[in-house]
């Protein structure tokens, strides 16, 4: 059973009050509150300490040595699910942002919320104080902008109910992509390590049963594989250089792609990858939809939302086709749906999601018509992605046979040939 701690109320006038309990799951803990005629305002996990407290994290792979300088998206999450529960039951904001900075694991972003709580006290609102230069990294404009849109037209509540969805997906997103990626780094780990133990033992093996200059006598006549793994033995800077090769790409093109000279054309390249290139775009393109459908939604103007989209989405080729997009509704002020069917020669987006933007926006729909194509694009993404992963495991296993199968053949030669070499006398 895990700990929480419940803030909630007796009644509609009575004051916050905060209470610990232990149960299985938030819901059930929900659900025994209500039945008690509470009404609950949050359900914050209880950090554990002490010794006792980290050998069950340890045992149960709960334990973490972590130092934050960042917030995640679930984090985002979570803040705008707890503020908007206790901004819907009338809790004032000041108290809201205290409890929320109680309760708030990660140190970086509990100082954040302060300085939120400190220029609100100085009579500020939500927006300008998350806007303060000091805590601006840990807001993204996203959600700056919702919240400020959200003031104007006083439909706040829904603005941090739309943002939490919004955040809530992208962590879940990215727990399950991290997640299915698990498996393949460990298989590649175990990959690399079988290799490099084999160079390592197979040619010391083979020295210490004939002798290293038996051994370098016969060198020549030797099979290629075990000539090569001798040689891997011998120049151990070779064995590195796979790794640091691939490490070293990896720093080059995420480098790259914060830079927007190289953006549009490494997206490009991606975009060409079989099936994770696919997979990417999806992902893409489901971010656009939810976030068009939240802002259209919350109210922000389409133009506004569009710029806010294009510094969210991640993907260079869609924020380039939403500065075009963004440009004809200003200039020429063309409706959405036209606007990306101006834009179909770049083929940025599939011909179903145009004809559901512009049947959303005859008929006044816009977000009910984004939202099932979000779904549906985010359901056709994963599928593919558990579908590439799961060749993974055939794959790998027909990598280490490529391995082990020839090394296992140049040892079994190279026995015969110690064998036929003695039977004759030409050992020497």
């Amino acid at each position: 059973m895990a700990n929480f701690e419940i803030v909630y109320r007796d009644g509609p006038k009575a004051p916050v009050m905060r209470e610990d309990a232990k149960g299985h799951s938030e819901a059930l803990l929900r659900r025994d509150f209500e039945s008690r005629g509470c009404t609950v305002l949050a359900i914050l996990p209880k950090n554990e300490n002490g010794l006792k407290a980290r050998l069950r994290q340890l045992l149960l792979g709960r334990l973490s040595f972590s130092v934050r300088f960042g917030v995640s998206t679930g984090e985002l999450a979570l803040l705008c699910e707890v503020l908007k529960a206790l901004y819907s039951s009338g809790v004032p904001m000041l108290q809201s942002l205290q409890i929320i900075i109680d309760e708030t694991p990660n140190p970086w972003m509990r100082k954040r919320i302060a300085i939120v709580l400190e220029c609100l006290r100085d009579g500020a609102d939500i927006y300008t104080a998350m806007s303060d230069p000091r805590c601006r990294r840990a807001f993204p404009v996203l959600m700056r902008e919702t919240i400020r849109t959200g003031e104007v037209n006083g439909r706040l509540e829904l603005s941090l109910e739309r943002l939490a969805e919004t955040y809530q997906r992208a962590s879940e997103t990215r727990r399950e992509t991290i997640s299915a990626l698990l498996y393949p780094a460990v298989a590649f780990m175990v990959f690399a390590v079988v290799c490099t133990v084999i160079t390592l033992l197979v040619p010391a093996a083979l020295e210490d049963a004939v002798g290293i200059e038996q051994i370098g006598k016969l060198k020549p006549r030797l099979p290629t594989v075990i000539r090569v793994l001798f040689f891997l033995r011998d120049s151990p800077a070779y064995l590195a250089m796979p790794p640091v090769f691939i490490g070293g790409i990896a720093f080059l093109w995420t480098l790259g792609k914060r830079h927007r000279s190289t953006r549009t054309a490494l997206t490009r390249v991606e975009r060409r990858v079989p099936v994770i290139g696919a997979i990417l775009y999806q992902f893409s393109l489901v971010r656009f939809l939810d976030l068009l459908a939240a802002n259209n939604e919350t109210g922000i103007q389409l133009a506004e939302s569009l710029n806010l989209i294009r510094g969210t989405v991640q993907d260079a080729l869609i924020e380039n086709s939403l500065v075009r997009i963004r440009e004809r509704i200003l200039t020429a002020g063309a409706s959405l749906a036209e606007a990306m069917n101006a834009d179909e020669e770049h083929d940025t987006y599939p011909g179903l999601v145009r004809q559901m933007v512009r049947a959303g926006e005859e008929s006044g729909q816009l977000t009910k018509m984004l939202l099932p194509i979000a779904e549906y694009y985010g359901g056709q993404a994963k599928a593919s992605l558990k579908r590439m992963l799961d060749l993974l495991t055939p794959i790998m296993i027909v990598l280490l046979g490529a391995v082990i199968g020839p090394v296992l053949l140049g040892v079994y030669k190279t026995m015969y040939l110690l064998q036929e070499l003695s039977a004759f006398g030409l050992q020497n």
